[in-house]
């Protein structure tokens, strides 16, 4: 689940970089981009990927809700056994991914990730993450 406001430059980027990590190719990888009320060609861009890939699942607001609503859309479309919010812009590696599908096919209801170094992330960044 990928909320996503503004980001015509970043979506392709994930994408490419999600559908060529090596370590989710033996899963079926569900992307539910979720277009919070962009202004540039993020709905667009969104769709064209959708239009060539089924395993794309496109939302868009009319307005931007903010990254909240944006995620409990997404949490409401997505078909997977699990659900993985992640950012767009990959602040969080996806390398943690097969991690997280680890622990929860060894049993676990939820698994939860925190970063344990943000010292490479701006003041307001770190207070708010």
């Amino acid at each position: 689940v990928v909320p996503v406001f503004n980001e015509e430059a970043t979506i392709p980027i994930f994408y490419k970089t999600v559908r060529e990590f090596e370590e989710l190719k033996p899963y079926e990888v569900e992307i539910v981009f979720i277009n919070d009320g962009s202004k540039d060609a993020t709905e667009s861009i969104i769709n064209k990927i959708a239009a060539s890939d089924p395993l794309v699942i496109p939302l868009s607001f009319t307005r931007n809700f903010g990254k909240e609503p944006a995620l409990f859309a997404g949490l409401d479309h997505a078909t997977g056994d699990a659900v993985i919010p992640i950012d767009v812009d990959l602040q969080d590696p996806i390398e943690v991914i097969p991690h997280l599908i680890e622990k929860w096919q060894a049993g676990a209801d939820m698994v939860l990730a925190k970063r344990s170094d943000r010292s490479n992330d701006g003041r307001m960044k770190r207070k708010t993450a």
